[in-house]
């Protein structure tokens, strides 16, 4: 059995999977920057951890994450949050805000 056909392994990241990433997804992806745990994110969410803990599943498995540094650290290469001023810049254009960083 090679690696491919391992349950147990996740997909590459490909492009055609981030534009799968739903708004609620984005959004959570914000707050897993924010630190928030996934009971957190649930509160401030007004919803279930169970379904906090399968939208974060679902965005390892569209991003190729492995964990939660992995997910930022794509989510910091991809322009989807900005840390101290970093890739600002690319939220706003992809955001198209017109809003000053």
């Amino acid at each position: 059995m090679t690696r491919q056909d391992s349950p147990l392994s996740r997909p590459p990241y490909s492009p055609a999977r981030e534009r799968e990433l739903s708004e609620r997804e984005l959004e959570i992806i914000g707050l897993v920057a924010e630190g928030l745990t996934n009971q957190e994110i649930a509160t401030s969410l007004t919803i279930s951890k169970r379904t906090v803990d399968n939208h974060v599943s679902n965005i390892f498995t569209k991003t190729g994450a492995k964990n939660r540094v992995a997910l930022l650290n794509w989510a910091m290469d991809h322009g989807k949050v900005c840390r101290d001023g970093f890739n600002c810049c690319a939220l706003e254009s992809s955001h198209d805000s017109g809003h000053p960083a």
